[in-house]
Parts: C-alpha cells; sequence; structure tokens
C-alpha cells in the first residue's frame, strides 16, 4: 500500500488495521466479479412475473458475456483496495465506528464505480451493499455485506481469520 502523501503519519497499528480492512473488501468483491452471471446476482426484490423475467434476463445477459479480463479484475482489486485504505486514513479514528459504504443498485454507486470504471469492469450483483466499518477500537472494525436484496448482512473474517460461526 502506498503513502498517502495527504495524511500525517500513520502508527503501525492503525495502518495494519485499515490495510486489513480495505484487504477485506477489495478481495469479497474481486470475488464476486470472477464468478458473477448467476441468477442470485441479479435479484431486485420484485417476485412478480415481470421481476423474475428481468432477473433471468439479465443472468442470461450476463452468461454470455465474456468475464472480465482476470488483470483488468486484479487492477480493479488494487484500485478499491488503495481508495477504501485511504479513505479510511483521511478519517480521524472515530469514538464511534465509522462506516464506508460501497453499494451497488443496478449498477456500482459512487466509489465502486469511480473504480470499476477506472479498471474497465463489470458484472456487479444488484441490490448488493458493503459496510467497511472502523473505530478507535480494533474490536469494533469489521467488513459486514448484503449480497442481494433482502438478504441477511454477513460479517466477513477478518483478514487470516476463518468466517464466523453465526453472522452478525
Amino acid at each position: 500500500m502506498s503513502e498517502n502523501p495527504t495524511a500525517a503519519p500513520i502508527a503501525p497499528e492503525r495502518q495494519a488495521l485499515l490495510q486489513g480492512l480495505a484487504q477485506q473488501a477489495a478481495g469479497w468483491w474481486r470475488k464476486r466479479l470472477e464468478g458473477h452471471g448467476y441468477l442470485s446476482d441479479f435479484d431486485n426484490g420484485d417476485h412478480s412475473r415481470a421481476g423474475e423475467t428481468a432477473q433471468i434476463m439479465a443472468s442470461m445477459a450476463a452468461l454470455r458475456s465474456p468475464r472480465p479480463e482476470p488483470s483488468r479484475v486484479e487492477h480493479f482489486e488494487q484500485l478499491l483496495q488503495e481508495r477504501v485504505f485511504t479513505r479510511l486514513w483521511r478519517e480521524p479514528a472515530p469514538a464511534k465506528p465509522y462506516s464506508l459504504a460501497l453499494s451497488v443498485d443496478y449498477g456500482p454507486e459512487g466509489v465502486l464505480a469511480e473504480v470499476a470504471q477506472a479498471a474497465g469492469v463489470t458484472g456487479f450483483p444488484w441490490k448488493t451493499t458493503m459496510w467497511v466499518c472502523w473505530a478507535a477500537d480494533p474490536t469494533k472494525c469489521y467488513v459486514e455485506v448484503r449480497a442481494g436484496y433482502g438478504r441477511p448482512t454477513q460479517r466477513l473474517p477478518a483478514v487470516g481469520q476463518q468466517a464466523p460461526a453465526t453472522g452478525c
């Protein structure tokens, strides 16, 4: 991870924590991009006949589209990791958890859209939101994701740890 020229020096513990959170977030999105095209990636919550038809058509179109080139997905992951790290670094260590949201409605939004466009990748799962949460207390730092409309929120395991036995 490169130095942030706009911020004050960072303590090694905080740097490791923020890098771990950024790595978790970027790695999760990379895996989703590598495996895009499944029907569950296009659940928009509309279970009418028209809504189900839209889901099937979107899934079929994604399956017929070439997957993003591995080099583009790798570039996306690197850019997203740097962007998340920088956004968290610029925030003072908050007493209450701070949350950076990375979201997709029918396409990526905000930071995620900027990074996707820069890397030239598409194929994001609809109605998906990720929260990268951190605070002065390292035990309150985590990444959570809700992958799809109405799906339960799941806390991702810290980098190098196994997944928790239960969700949030």
